[in-house]
């Protein structure tokens, strides 16, 4: 199978005895202009596509890598889910010399672990989508940034072992807040046997059987208490609280970044719309969440997700100088 060429990016992984195989859709050279990388592939399910999608095996994908090497990244953004994440992203892509790359399916789905491949395989395979999605779209980009889906922070250990070197963040927030958000509008992964039962690990029976408060309150810490330990050994927490502010100063110094005072106007003009909305301007709803959970979803955030909660507190608070 022949490597794709400039302009079509991968759309997603299918499975066939244990191999997985890419199919790519052709962006051109447009930005990644939505919050989410799987809404501009929405947006370019055109005809064309439609009928001409080109599919190859991770074969023709290495072979691309090596003809054409994306920007290496520059950042890692991982988070608890609900929690600002996409805010951060949205700063960053509004500066055109960044190439921002936010919860794209095919990269989760590699950093997911696959029994019976060995691991210097599935790195292989993770760092050839890496350069695949981190193409120059408008020939301007000079830094990459990768924010990943909630889930994949279960896979940290992974992911750090085929990019040791590139810096992360973990964003989290009030557990209430977060939970509450769930409740209204869960994500995937918050429902039972979706996505791997939430990287929880509870016979299927149940987890079915698990009030969603419970559920969602349960898959929550776990990404917490996963993203914790991993922040010990490095990474930067960083609470909703410190946004839209923390992105040009403790997020910008982690990565190395420096801003001049007009890329810093353009990334808090930005941060005034709603991230994943940004026809909309944005408004606080943290006092509306805590006040509208149930009291159930309250004691199940008190119990699963707070302790990890302090936790990170504990830890970010001890690095501020």
């Amino acid at each position: 199978m022949t490597p794709p060429r400039q302009g079509w990016a991968p759309a997603w992984i299918e499975w066939r005895n244990g191999e997985p195989f890419v199919t790519w859709y052709y962006l051109g050279g447009a930005p990644l202009g939505e919050p989410f990388y799987d809404q501009t592939l929405q947006h370019a399910q055109t005809p064309f596509n439609s009928l001409f999608a080109h599919r190859t095996d991770m074969a023709a994908l290495a072979r691309w890598h090596e003809e054409s090497q994306g920007l290496p990244p520059s950042g890692f953004i991982f988070h608890m889910s609900r929690c600002g994440s996409t805010l951060v992203s949205r700063m960053l892509a509004s500066l055109p010399c960044h190439l921002v790359i936010s919860e794209a399916g095919p990269l989760d789905a590699l950093a997911r672990s696959h029994p019976g491949t060995p691991i210097e395989r599935r790195v292989a395979w993770f760092r050839s989508m890496i350069s695949a999605l981190a193409q120059r779209r408008t020939g301007g980009e000079t830094r990459c940034f990768v924010k990943f889906d909630s889930r994949t922070t279960l896979d940290l250990p992974f992911i750090r072992h085929a990019f040791p070197n590139v810096p992360w963040v973990f964003v989290y927030r009030d557990p209430a807040e977060v939970l509450a958000s769930h409740l209204s509008n869960p994500a995937p992964a918050m429902i039972p046997g979706i996505v791997g039962r939430g990287g929880l690990d509870l016979p299927p029976a149940l987890a079915l059987a698990m009030a969603p408060e419970e559920y969602g309150a349960r898959v929550l810490g776990r990404l917490c208490e996963a993203a914790l330990g991993y922040l010990r050994e490095g990474g930067l927490p960083v609470n909703y609280t410190q946004l839209p502010g923390a992105v040009g100063r403790d997020i910008a110094a982690h990565f190395g970044l420096r801003f001049s005072p007009r890329e810093a106007d353009r990334m808090n003009d930005a941060a005034l719309f709603h991230a994943k909305f940004p026809e909309q301007r944005f408004e606080p709803d943290g006092d509306y969440k805590r006040r509208e959970l149930p009291p159930a979803a309250r004691e199940a955030a008190a119990r699963w997700i707070e302790p990890h909660y302090e936790a990170l507190e504990r830890l970010r608070l001890s690095r501020v100088p």
